[in-house]
């Protein structure tokens, strides 16, 4: 799923939900476009490039299909057990039950998990791009 998709979605549930409350919406924003850093600390680890340029560079490119000449490195699925909803979403829940602090985060990181499930199913189903994990 893309970045604006995760950061739209995000902010209208989340000022939905927290209509008076600016920082917990700002709280619950935040968590569902930050679950996504994984991706970039994974590429960095398996490249060697920290810069965020070259992780936007390489997502433009990595799901194109491969033409003769094309020697830029693939680097696999770029998805953390951040993004294994059975992994983090019980522990997080469980957290935010008992400080209720945490609750616009498990809300956050719970749509964006969603969101990259629904998009998946469709890429799947219609063959078409439109995940970017």
């Amino acid at each position: 799923m893309r970045l604006h998709t995760h950061l739209w979605s995000s902010a209208f549930l989340s000022l939905t939900i927290y209509p008076r409350h600016p920082g917990k919406a700002t709280l619950m924003t935040l968590a569902g476009v930050l679950v996504d850093l994984d991706h970039l600390v994974l590429y960095a680890l398996r490249s060697g490039d920290w810069s965020i340029a070259g992780a936007l560079c390489y997502n433009r490119y990595r799901h194109q299909k491969r033409v003769p000449g094309d020697n830029r490195p693939r680097y696999g699925p770029l998805r953390s057990w951040v993004h294994q909803p059975l992994l983090i979403l019980p522990p997080l829940w469980w957290l935010a039950r008992r400080h209720r602090a945490l609750q616009p985060v498990a809300m956050g990181v719970t749509l964006h998990l969603m969101l990259d499930g629904i998009a998946s199913y469709w890429y799947d189903c219609a063959g078409r791009q439109l995940v970017d994990d």
